[in-house]
């Protein structure tokens, strides 16, 4: 129990009538000196008994929801205090947040009780920017007794913990129609043997290298331990496509679809680090490339896209300018032409122009970021390679068009879409029948082209009704 500064004022006027009454050899001075004396004791007296009260019938309890969130999010925690009896005298209790989240100021965490009041609580949004599990283990009661002369603080104990994972996709689904495919994608048969024999470069030795790897004369030359990197003598190029527009920020932190597209990325990476095969790869934006890399087969090339995939964020979504629509595709353009014929209304005199214009379209088509980008992407040399493009399905023409140039251009080519429906926040991520049909449809229409194998890649969980859907397209 602590005096506050009233109690050390009246303590000082008490000294002051004492010192004075001596000094003047008054006795009525030292009658006051006497009184607030008094006062003090029986003021400290109530105080004892309310802070024992309160500490004998205060009770409080602390709550998260949810209990588990990922590394951003936020969740509500919830304080309840109650007194068993009424004190004339304010109490607060305090919900201490640990240090480990951002929680809001004192006066939004903290129960607040006036004298007579026996019950309260508050509910409060905090932060967790670190993983981890998250323990809210006591509470803190600040008592002040009726007067404000003492004021003391206690400790509650509280039992609330919440589980703070790192954002990651959980239960990825790649398959085709539904049907999960088991097999390893990249995987392909080699006659490779070795590390690889054409010279790349040297860089210092880090620990995991193994000791065949060191060049004896740099080393000896520079003084400390370097590695000699081979490039490999594989035949087989990787060139992997990455979409990282805005479209595919959709879906829950940690899980939108870039997520799942990582993932598969990643996959793809390390299927050609074991097999030494050369790899590029290209990140796309909603404006054009942001990154472009290889080709290359050095181990260095393999860790440097694996660290640039963990880093990777979707661009800033941008407001679509006004006026603007996407292209129609030439088959349909045709089609809606022909419907026109002898038609002589103002409306398809006007519309006739652009349905029968395919070069606008071709021109409209090129400029787009992903187009560009498998078409640069395609084959650089005279090896076999294999054509990687992950994106969404949000916008279909651009996406066919680029994989029409690259199954003329590529050996392989392969395609992995985050369907855009189960991702979609009105739908619940469980996807809607219309949805699912239209994508399923797309998919085999890409597949249909030659040297292409389309994928989706979604939430495990989502596809349970993704086989229905695709059968009832069939």
């Amino acid at each position: 129990m602590l005096p506050t500064r009233r109690w050390a004022a009246l303590a000082g006027v008490a000294c002051f009538f004492a010192v004075y009454a001596v000094v003047l050899d008054e006795p009525t001075p030292l009658f006051a000196a006497c009184g607030l004396a008094a006062w003090l004791v029986v003021a400290q007296v109530d105080a004892v008994g309310t802070m024992r009260a309160v500490d004998r019938d205060l009770s409080a309890s602390v709550s998260v929801e949810p209990t588990s969130v990922y590394v951003d999010d936020r969740a509500a925690v919830t304080l309840t205090a109650s007194l068993s009896e009424a004190v004339d005298a304010p109490v607060e209790v305090e919900l201490v947040a640990p240090p480990s989240v951002n929680a809001p100021e004192r006066t939004r965490r903290t129960v607040a009780f006036d004298p007579g009041e026996t019950a309260g609580s508050v509910t409060c949004s905090i932060e967790f920017p670190v993983a981890g599990r998250i323990a809210f283990d006591e509470v803190e009661v600040d008592i002040e007794d009726r007067a404000g002369f003492f004021t003391e603080t206690l400790t509650l104990d509280a039992d609330a913990r919440c589980l703070v994972e790192s954002p990651a996709p959980d239960g990825i689904h790649v398959g085709r129609g539904g049907e999960l495919v088991g097999a390893s994608f990249g995987d392909h048969s080699s006659d490779q043997t070795g590390p690889g024999l054409v010279p790349h470069e040297t860089r210092q030795y880090l620990p995991g290298d193994t000791l065949s790897q060191i060049d004896w004369k740099t080393t000896a030359r520079m003084d400390h331990p370097y590695i000699r990197e081979f490039e490999s003598e594989s035949d087989y190029l990787l060139s992997l496509v990455v979409d990282c527009g805005s479209n595919m920020n959709r879906g829950p932190n940690g899980r939108t679809m870039l997520s799942y597209a990582r993932e598969v990325a990643l996959g793809l990476i390390d299927a050609a680090d074991s097999h030494g095969d050369p790899v590029s790869a290209q990140f796309v934006g909603d404006a054009g490339t942001t990154w472009e890399f290889g080709p290359s087969s050095s181990s260095n090339a393999y860790q440097t896209i694996r660290r640039r995939l963990l880093s990777i964020e979707p661009t800033a979504r941008s407001r679509r300018p006004v006026g603007t629509s996407r292209p129609v595709a030439p088959e349909e353009a045709r089609k809606r032409s022909r419907l026109l014929e002898g038609a002589d209304s103002a409306f398809a005199s006007t519309l006739r122009p652009y349905l029968s214009d395919g070069e606008s379209y071709v021109s409209r088509v090129s400029d787009r970021p992903v187009f560009d980008a498998v078409k640069s992407a395609c084959s650089r040399s005279d090896r076999q390679d294999h054509l990687v493009l992950i994106t969404d399905d949000s916008a279909r023409v651009e996406t066919y068009e680029a994989v029409v140039v690259a199954s003329k251009r590529s050996s392989q080519t392969s395609v992995f879409l985050t369907p855009t429906t189960f991702f979609d926040d009105a739908a619940g991520g469980a996807g809607d029948t219309a949805g699912v049909v239209a994508f399923e449809e797309f998919r085999k229409r890409l597949e249909r082209l030659p040297n292409v194998t389309a994928y989706e890649v979604a939430p495990k969980s989502a596809m349970n009704l993704a086989s229905d859907h695709a059968t009832t397209a069939e």
